[in-house]
């Protein structure tokens, strides 16, 4: 009995040291993505089922301070550029004269790290060591972060909780799971991995080269002269990551569409500053034409007014997010997407 004890007591050692190793590297990680000045190629991709989108960028950046983005393909994006500067994120294409605010981007690696840090130190995140592996030709640690319970938000004393129910996401402020890649030498994560929920899809971003010393000029954040500063009021996107970058939340997909239902266009409209985007997602469909619609706000908030005139319409509400179809489908046909749109 004394055996088992001690071979017991040895296990809850083992994971306590897990968990603060794990919390070491979170934080020399954030410390990385706040100080370091780099440079690069990095590849994001975001893949839902058995489709995938992928985007390849040139990134300069002085730790969490400055940052430049420039999109190399597709093709079709060449030229679009993105500047991070004093919390301001800016939508720029070289060679134009207005450039447009985004309100807000997915995670900064930095923000990610952050709120993975103070989750650990609560007890609200398991961490698991994965064998190292190789990442721009260099060794990583591997680091898996799961929700173990429901959080708390911000402001309320952190109390015990019962465990999450399985597929269910137990805090909208930090993905069901996410996956870092730390460089062991700098504490960079170079790849990161991160599903919202088990019906959003998976978000990778990976970093392919890697310069620990380059030569970053002022003027490489800035915009060049006599370009206007527009505040954003209503983009069109052609993919769903480039759409998620204006939106500032996960923008969810129906798992069912009509048979040769195609994607036309992404929307993201902004009524107020202080206000959660629009999303309008068009399609064509042989069955008509119709726009399913999305924003994310807290809970008790009006629903969207109906359309007037004769064109048909759906509205419901799933937690924080409020969901709209309106177009030419059949009232069932409407309802069978709603359904599919999971959590």
């Amino acid at each position: 009995m004394r055996r088992l004890w001690l071979v017991f007591a040895g296990c809850l050692l083992w994971s306590a040291w897990g968990q603060e190793s794990a919390a070491r590297w979170l934080q020399r990680a954030l410390r990385a993505e706040q100080t370091l000045t780099v440079a690069g190629v990095r590849l994001n991709t975001f893949q839902m089922g058995a489709r995938t989108e992928q985007i390849r960028e040139r990134f300069w950046r002085r730790g969490d301070q400055a940052i430049r983005i420039e999109v190399v393909e597709p093709a079709a994006r060449q030229g679009e550029v993105f500047l991070y500067r004093q919390g301001q994120w800016l939508r720029w294409r070289t060679g134009e004269k207005v450039a447009y605010e985004i309100p807000q981007m997915p995670y900064l690696a930095s923000e990610l790290l952050e709120v993975a840090s103070r989750l650990m130190q609560n007890g609200f995140l398991n961490a698991e060591f994965l064998p190292d592996e190789t990442v721009a030709g260099r060794s990583c640690v591997v680091l898996t972060l799961r929700p173990n319970r429901p959080i708390p938000p911000r402001g309320r004393p952190v109390a015990p909780g019962p465990p999450p129910r399985p597929g269910e996401r137990p805090d909208r402020r930090f993905p069901l799971q996410a996956k870092l890649w730390i460089d062991r030498e700098t504490g960079l994560v170079l790849k990161r991995e991160m599903q919202i929920r088990p019906a959003d899809g998976v978000i990778r971003t990976e970093v392919v080269r890697v310069d620990f010393s380059p030569r970053l000029s002022d003027d490489l954040f800035r915009l060049p002269e006599g370009v206007e500063v527009r505040k954003l009021a209503e983009l069109a996107y052609r993919s769903i990551e480039e759409a998620q970058r204006a939106a500032g939340f996960p923008i969810r997909l129906p798992g069912y569409l009509p048979p040769n239902t195609e994607r036309q266009q992404i929307l993201v409209h902004r009524r107020k500053p202080q206000e959660n985007p629009l999303v309008a997602i068009r399609y064509t469909s042989p069955l008509g034409r119709f726009t399913l619609f999305q924003t994310y706000k807290p809970r008790g908030s009006a629903p969207p007014r109906p359309p007037k005139g004769r064109v048909r319409a759906y509205f419901w509400q799933d937690g924080d997010y409020w969901f709209g179809i309106v177009g030419d489908l059949p009232q069932e046909e409407m309802e069978k997407i709603a359904r599919s749109m999971g959590r």
